[in-house]
């Protein structure tokens, strides 16, 4: 069993030694001083609360095993030729084996398709290739998080996946608190029991730009994204640079803030961009529900979403999305055979983490060869999106000529690149949200 799992399976008093009986008399005698076994065990304070170090690691300590007297099977106690009663040392338990299962939080609801889809269809694939259990909690708040936690944990969870950028910090900080359970949560860093992932969804993106740009016959592409959203900034900014392969200094697209719960924002957001002259609308939202109300205006739809051929199949263009399986599947595995070490893990089109959806039949001709052409490029690494130079809408170099921009500092754009004509936010702020019941659902 890895690092502290083993070491405090029971909070108290989790025995790192094979369990020994040893038989002794009571007289002392002449005989070398005998070596006492021990067991290691946590402190805990006044209070009976873990006492950890200054790294958050359970301070543990060994103790001498108790001696309990030998009794027969009718349960007299044993002694020996002399009449000396029998001591032997406490037996320990046999360690048990630990059954895992996996609790899911989501932001929004998993009916909302799109990312949250994503990841449903990899709690699918945990199931069926561990054979664990899992089950889900959805529209959890922030401030939801811990009591989100503590509930799932009540229900037998001890791996907890955070399904939203927004729950990062609060993984983060209760990984530090927790000595039972792993944590596996988007956009979050690697700590003591916790692993973080993301990717470079960027690459698809751009890629969805190029599509975009060649299917237009307005000249006009609309955007209605959540600011929300896993690098919602660099999302945009590489469709936008994908669009300039073709249009070049001619670009012009018009970008809408809206909530991803919310559709009426995006009933506005996208109604917005069809009167500005849009006729292809690319979606980055948590749900799917503006590639859907899009293609019911006959607009041509590009989103990340998965399944977006089920769902706007007379309109897609194509769409781009993470495959969570394979790499939750494979740090959920590690964590089952005991081997789990806690990483921060990013993974990118040619680690197959990145996908592109097959191009829709509303395509013009030659979108499929234009653009596989730019995705193999980036898979085999011959492309890099964002290379200089590159200007933001207020035409300020933000990428010097030559020079290429790093995954990490992609992750931190908070600006919008040139090209992106006109902006508008349809966001509403909402005093008191509306989050889970805390339901827990299988």
């Amino acid at each position: 069993m890895s690092g502290i799992m083993r070491k405090i399976r029971n909070i108290t008093a989790f025995l790192l030694i094979a369990a020994c009986s040893v038989t002794f008399t009571a007289c002392t005698g002449d005989e070398p001083e005998e070596t006492v076994p021990t067991k290691m065990v946590t402190f805990v304070d006044e209070f009976g609360d873990l006492v950890t170090d200054d790294k958050g690691e359970p301070v543990l300590t060994d103790v001498p095993l108790e001696t309990i007297v030998v009794t027969d099977e009718e349960g007299a106690p044993v002694t020996d030729e002399s009449g000396v009663t029998q001591y032997e040392y406490e037996a320990l338990p046999d360690e048990e084996k630990i059954v895992y299962k996996a609790g899911f939080i989501y932001s929004g609801y998993v009916s909302d398709g799109a990312t949250n889809g994503c990841f449903e269809v990899a709690r699918g694939q945990i199931e069926k290739s561990l054979g664990i259990e899992t089950c889900y909690m959805e529209n959890v708040l922030v401030s939801d998080f811990p009591e989100a936690v503590n509930t799932l944990k009540d229900e037998g969870c001890n791996i907890i996946i955070a399904c939203s950028p927004k729950f990062a910090n609060s993984a983060t900080k209760e990984n530090k608190a927790s000595v039972d359970t792993y944590y596996i949560a988007f956009n979050a860093g690697e700590g003591r029991m916790i692993s973080g992932f993301g990717g470079s969804l960027y690459q698809t993106a751009a890629v969805c730009g190029l599509a975009a740009a060649h299917n237009t016959k307005s000249n006009t592409i609309g955007i209605v994204a959540d600011p929300g959203e896993y690098n919602a900034y660099g999302v945009i900014d590489a469709f936008v640079l994908g669009a300039a392969e073709i249009w070049s200094t001619h670009t012009d697209v018009r970008l809408d803030w809206a909530w991803s719960n919310s559709h009426k924002e995006i009933e506005q957001a996208v109604d917005d961009l069809i009167s500005q002259g849009c006729d292809v609308i690319m979606s980055y939202m948590e749900s799917d529900y503006a590639i859907r109300y899009a293609s019911s205006k006959g607009v041509k739809v590009i989103g990340n979403c998965y399944d977006i051929p089920d769902i706007a199949q007379d309109n897609y263009l194509t769409g781009f999305f993470f495959n969570f399986s394979t790499f939750l599947v494979d740090e959920v595995r590690s964590i089952v055979n005991e081997n789990f070490n806690p990483r921060a893990y990013s993974g990118d089109v040619g680690a197959g983490m990145i996908r592109l959806v097959n191009f829709g039949e509303a395509c013009e001709k030659g979108t499929e060869d234009i653009c596989k052409t730019l995705y193999d490029y980036i898979k085999e690494g011959k492309a890099e999106i964002f290379m200089g130079e590159i200007k933001n809408t207020d035409g300020k170099i933000m990428v010097e000529k030559g020079q290429t921009m790093s995954f990490h500092n992609v992750l931190a754009i908070n600006w919008l690149v040139q090209g992106i004509r006109k902006t508008g936010s349809f966001t509403e702020v909402i005093d008191d949200p509306v989050g889970t019941d805390f339901t827990v659902h299988n």
